[in-house]
């Protein structure tokens, strides 16, 4: 098959899927979403009621602003995206602050390791948002069609039995994509991203839409990608190997774009990465990446991380400096 074909290919199934779009579409047609961010200051000034709907149903969920009006009316919740699942302790002792002050001291915490406050009301948003900044912490796309927070080992660098630390890759992703206007609320759907160096599982890092994981080739450590991941679907292997950032910075930016690009915009519960690789399999997707970042990726090396879907031991886990940590798992309750 030559190249031209696998565009040709990744054309012919977004064309399928386009005849009608979504309502969400429909109102991301709207406006800008930073327009909807700009005006929360005057909304606090002026009231629950002077929100416009799109803004309440869409756009200020793009900055993690959710409207939670059927169930504590006129309140509203926000996540917080921690990256990595990375806190110091300034940004922590904010977050409890902040909940304290304005959230009636109620913190939820997310199944990507960020943080949900509840009860807020609209009045005190611009004084929330100040807070943060404050600590370089950030609610921006935590909610919709966005790029979500990035999950990595919560060990890491400190782990015995990571090979790459990855926290520091994870920033310069985030740093490409969360604040730029050009992908804010641009995409068909959420793109969940999941990285590790570690040879442990203990992020569930092969349950996203992509997911860089620990591999081996030619006697180098590098990246797997593996792609279309999603609630109850393990992703699969795109067979590309990553050898450095600069490659895994390439190949994720072109995954991005391919997304953003020929993702469908249809149905919105058949939206996912996932279904753009099942409507024109994953050789297609991969040679789309190649020839999107022009770099002829190695085919994949060895995986290291381990491939059941998550470590689920309690217990010690050895740190680099022969110290130890403790490892727990968290049950999910009917709030996730």
């Amino acid at each position: 098959m030559k190249r031209v074909n696998k565009m040709q290919k990744l054309e012919e199934a977004k064309l399928a899927r386009s005849k009608k779009l979504n309502k969400v579409e429909s109102i991301k047609a709207l406006k800008n979403p930073q327009e909807a961010f700009e005006q929360i200051s005057k909304y606090a000034k002026e009231g629950y009621e002077s929100i416009p709907d799109e803004d309440k149903k869409y756009f200020l969920k793009c900055f993690g602003i959710f409207d939670k009006d059927s169930l504590t009316p006129k309140q509203f919740m926000m996540r917080v995206r921690v990256a990595g699942g990375h806190l110091n302790a300034k940004q922590t002792e904010a977050l409890g602050e902040i909940a304290k002050e304005y959230g009636q001291d109620y913190i939820d915490i997310t199944t990507r390791a960020q943080i949900e406050f509840r009860y807020l009301n609209i009045e005190d948003m611009p004084m929330i948002l100040k807070a943060l900044d404050a600590v370089g912490l950030s609610s921006y796309q935590t909610g919709v069609d966005n790029f979500r927070n990035i999950v990595t080992d919560p060990f890491d660098a400190l782990g015995f039995d990571t090979i790459l630390p990855s926290y520091g890759l994870l920033q310069k992703i985030q740093e490409k994509f969360l604040f730029n206007p050009d992908w804010i609320s641009t995409l068909p759907r959420k793109f969940n991203t999941g990285i590790t160096g570690s040879m442990a599982n203990r992020c569930n890092a092969f349950g996203h839409d992509c997911s860089l994981v620990l591999a081996q080739k030619n006697g180098m450590y590098g990246y797997n990608m593996y792609l279309g991941g999603r609630v109850g679907m393990i992703a699969k292997d795109a067979d590309i190997f990553l050898a450095d950032e600069e490659e895994v910075l390439s190949a994720y930016g072109s995954l991005i774009e391919i997304f953003k690009e020929y993702g469908f915009r249809d149905n919105r519960n058949k939206n996912r990465l996932h279904f753009l690789i099942e409507a024109v399999g994953m050789p297609v997707i991969s040679a789309a990446i190649r020839e999107k970042s022009g770099i002829d990726f190695e085919t994949s090396g060895d995986t290291l991380t381990k491939l059941n879907a998550y470590d689920t031991e309690h217990g010690k886990i050895q740190l680099k400096d022969d110290s130890f940590a403790m490892q727990v798992v968290v049950p999910l309750t009917n709030n996730g």
